[in-house]
């Protein structure tokens, strides 16, 4: 369970911060803390991968 979004917080961390990783939880309404219990669901995915593309600016589709 929530390995992907797991994983897309820890390339906004890595690429952009800790403020970009707030604003991916802010905007997500999913905190990094719980990231880990939910369900990695195609549309949370996709809401995750186009919220962190526009905070660090890049496609993440391909970092991940």
């Amino acid at each position: 369970m929530g390995e992907k979004i797991v994983k897309i917080y820890e390339l906004v961390t890595d690429k952009a911060g800790l403020e970009a990783r707030m604003e991916l939880a802010k905007r997500s309404g999913v905190p990094r803390s719980k990231a880990a219990q939910v369900e990695d669901k195609d549309e949370l995915l996709e809401k995750f991968i186009r919220l962190a593309s526009e905070i660090i600016g890049q496609d993440v589709n391909d970092l991940l």
